[in-house]
């Protein structure tokens, strides 16, 4: 254990968390989150983003995330940003931040950016930068058919548009409506931009997630990793190449890379044993770490479940340290495992939600 303990902490990053802290910080009497969230504000930053100025523009929401990290705007104009620049794993990863640390205070918070961006469209519908930012909140949230309308109109406008090609490529796949179109805007994507890892990754997980195609996948997501991308949902695509591939091992590798770049909290619980359940409040960042004491040819069925969340991820960790069994949306999108032990001993089940990003009760039934 104390072998993957260390590679765990040397592989942990910040997910966020710690930005809260800022909330509770104060000097003089003066709130240390309030003074600055004086200093930066969503006008100035849409400013920029209006102004062509991305990069200024992803700073002003920074400071704004930083000041308010359960508030909804800093995410939406920062996501808006990156994704003008092309960044597009970093879009994600702050939607993803919006279900950690935004939704559990403010549920209706993705209402409030729908609104939002209607209400600017109703003004310009030809807005190249709402468009953009309204296809991708909706993508993000499963809602393909009016991603894709918005990308449509996105596209009539600018037909060489990177983004707009990219992500309409990606929902016709996730949406399985347009295959055919769907691939050939993915191909035409990478003619507009050969060199980015972020269109190389969002290539992969439509090809992971959409049409499903191993091999492409893992090809696009290798070279976004070779060429600097290296997020847990990069680890993620790799994972479910390999499990195509009928490489276990492989699979379990890339599963717990993903799990230690997403946890924070590795917390024990007591051992789980055959015909019992654990249920365990899961917040971002945590994973827990439950032992699970086998024989030698013993078969062990193991599922999660949610009633708060549907997305969870898990690896099984052996005596010796080492990763032998991953889990991904084995049912549905929950990860569980059908295994039959090859050695005794107490292994380590780590299990978390995927990307470690919800809350709620988490349930782990052995039998």
């Amino acid at each position: 254990m104390n072998k993957y303990r260390k590679e765990v902490n040397m592989l942990r990053k910040t997910f966020g968390i710690l930005v809260a802290l800022t909330l509770s910080l104060t000097v003089g009497g003066w709130n240390v989150a309030s003074a600055k969230a004086a200093q930066c504000t969503p006008q100035q930053g849409q400013l920029f983003i209006d102004s062509g100025q991305y990069k200024k523009a992803i700073q002003e929401f920074t400071c704004l995330i930083n000041a308010q990290p359960t508030e909804v705007e800093g995410y939406r104009g920062r996501i808006e940003a990156e994704l003008l620049l092309g960044q597009y794993s970093n879009a994600l990863a702050d939607n993803a931040r919006i279900t950690a640390y935004v939704l559990p205070v403010h549920p209706d918070a993705k209402n409030t950016i729908f609104a939002s961006y209607s209400d600017r469209l109703t003004v310009n519908p030809n807005d190249i930068v709402a468009l953009t930012g309204a296809s991708f909140i909706r993508w993000a949230s499963f809602d393909y058919a009016n991603a894709i309308h918005l990308l449509e109109q996105l596209l009539a406008v600018q037909p060489n548009n990177p983004y707009g090609n990219l992500f309409r490529g990606s929902t016709l796949l996730l949406h399985h409506s347009n295959k055919g179109n769907g691939v050939a805007d993915l191909d035409y994507a990478i003619t507009l931009a050969p060199q980015s890892a972020d269109v190389r990754f969002m290539v992969a997980d439509a090809y992971t997630y959409g049409l499903p195609d191993p091999q492409r996948a893992f090809a696009e997501a290798t070279l976004a990793l070779t060429w600097g991308l290296d997020t847990p949902r990069i680890h993620a695509i790799l994972a479910v190449s390999y499990a195509a591939f009928g490489n276990p091992l492989a699979t379990a590798a890339e599963i717990q890379k993903h799990i230690n770049l997403v946890t924070t909290e590795f917390v024990g619980t007591s051992p789980i044993n055959i015909g019992t359940s654990l249920h365990l409040d899961l917040v971002p960042g945590r994973t827990f770490d439950i032992p699970v004491t086998v024989s030698a040819g013993e078969t062990l069925s193991m599922m999660t479940s949610s009633h708060d969340f549907y997305d969870t991820i898990l690896v099984l960790i052996a005596p010796d340290g080492t990763p032998v069994l991953g889990s991904d949306d084995y049912k549905a999108y929950f990860a569980g495992f059908n295994w039959i032990a090859t050695q005794p001993g107490t292994y380590h089940l780590l299990v978390t939600s995927f990307e470690s990003i919800d809350t709620g009760e988490l349930a782990v039934t052995l039998n």
